[in-house]
């Protein structure tokens, strides 16, 4: 689990990427516009640029835990923890929305992180 949890962060991003590219018709509308200040004051293109900026927020932290695990062989719990802290309000906010997959990523990261810990414990008191 320690070195799936990165990739499905990874795929959630790339999730955010096509969606944003494919159902959306904002980076039409936008370089139509020509980019310069072509977002602000319009509700629907702001929604979709943050949507897939959001992207580049989960490719981040999917391939920067993706790295720890790689170097260290343990998936940091900070992961999990900026999972739900961006999970759990987004739920609030907006119910229908990616956010369960957030929620349950993190919960996952959290739980693996905490089995990589005990490990380490045990891998010690056994070492001694």
């Amino acid at each position: 689990m320690t070195r799936l949890i990165p990739r499905l962060v990874i795929g959630l991003a790339a999730v955010h990427f096509a969606v944003s590219l494919v159902a959306s018709s904002t980076f039409g509308e936008v370089a139509h516009d020509g980019f310069w200040n072509a977002v602000p004051g319009k509700p629907q293109r702001e929604y979709e640029m943050w949507f897939f900026l959001a992207g580049f927020g989960l490719l981040a932290l999917g391939t920067l835990s993706q790295r720890i695990v790689r170097d260290t062989g343990r998936l940091p719990a900070q992961l999990g923890w900026y999972l739900l802290a961006i999970g759990v309000p987004l739920q609030i906010l907006y119910p229908v929305s990616g956010a369960p997959g957030l929620i349950v990523l993190g919960v996952l990261a959290l739980i693996a992180a905490r089995r990589d810990s005990a490990g380490d414990g045990r891998r010690t008191t056994t070492a001694d």
